[in-house]
C-alpha cells in the first residue's frame, strides 16, 4: 500500500481529487491519475521521512497544498507553519486540513517580501519551490544559500526542470550536498521515490 493511502487511509481519494484540480485546472493538458498519485506520493514520503528527524518544529514556504506539513501533522506533530503567497491555494489547503483533522498553522505570504524568522532548531522545507517573481534556480539558490549563512535545518525537493536531463539534475543535487557539506551540515540526499528520478536533500546540523 501506499504512504498516502496508508497514512491518510479515509482521506486519500478526497486528497487526490483537490490535488487533480489543483494540478489539472481546466483548458489545461490532462495528467493522469497514475503521475498524480506518484507526485502526491512523494510529498507523503517526504513528510514521513521529515518526522523522523528530532526538530523544533517546521516550517514549509511555497507550501500549495501543504501534504509535507498535512502528513507531519498527521503523524503528530503540530509544530508546523505552512505559508504561501496564493490565498485561493491557502484556502484549499485549509480544507483539507480541517477534513483530515490535522492542526498546524497555515498562513498567506510572501516569504521574499516578509521572510518567516525561524527559531533555533526549527526546519525549514520546500518541495519543489517556485515563484512567479523568480525562476526556479534563483528559489532553489536563495533558499538554499539562506539556509547555509543563517545555520538552518533545511529540506528541499528540487523541482526538475523541463531543462533537466538526469544527470543535469543530479548535478544540481549533488552541488547543493557538496555546499551544505562544506558549511558543517549533514545532509541525506536521496532519490524520492522509484518511479520519477527527483531527489530529497535534508541538512541538519
Amino acid at each position: 500500500m501506499s504512504r498516502l493511502k496508508a497514512i491518510f487511509t479515509d482521506d486519500w481519494q478526497y486528497i487526490l481529487e483537490v490535488y487533480h484540480k489543483y494540478i489539472c485546472p481546466p483548458g489545461d493538458e490532462p495528467v493522469s491519475e497514475k503521475l498524480l498519485l506518484i507526485l502526491l506520493e512523494i510529498g507523503v514520503r517526504f513528510g514521513e521521512r521529515l518526522s523522523q528527524y528530532q526538530t523544533n518544529g517546521y516550517v514549509e514556504i511555497g507550501c500549495g497544498l501543504a501534504i509535507p506539513s498535512l502528513t507531519l501533522a498527521k503523524l503528530g506533530r503540530s509544530d508546523i507553519l505552512a505559508i504561501d503567497i496564493d490565498p485561493k491555494i491557502i484556502a484549499k489547503a485549509e480544507e483539507i486540513k480541517e477534513k483530515v483533522g490535522c492542526v498546524f498553522e497555515i498562513r498567506c505570504a510572501d516569504i521574499f517580501e516578509d521572510r518567516p524568522k525561524l527559531q533555533n532548531g526549527q526546519m525549514l522545507i520546500a518541495e519543489k519551490p517556485a515563484s512567479y517573481k523568480r525562476n526556479t534556480l534563483e528559489v532553489e539558490y536563495a533558499i538554499s544559500n539562506w539556509c547555509r549563512i543563517e545555520n538552518h535545518n533545511f529540506a528541499i525537493i528540487p523541482t526538475f526542470l523541463g531543462t533537466d536531463n538526469l544527470d543535469s539534475y543530479n548535478e544540481r543535487c549533488a552541488k547543493y550536498e557538496k555546499k551544505l557539506r562544506q558549511n558543517g551540515f549533514n545532509v541525506e540526499n536521496k532519490q524520492a521515490c522509484d518511479e520519477l528520478p527527483v531527489r530529497w536533500l535534508i541538512a541538519v546540523k
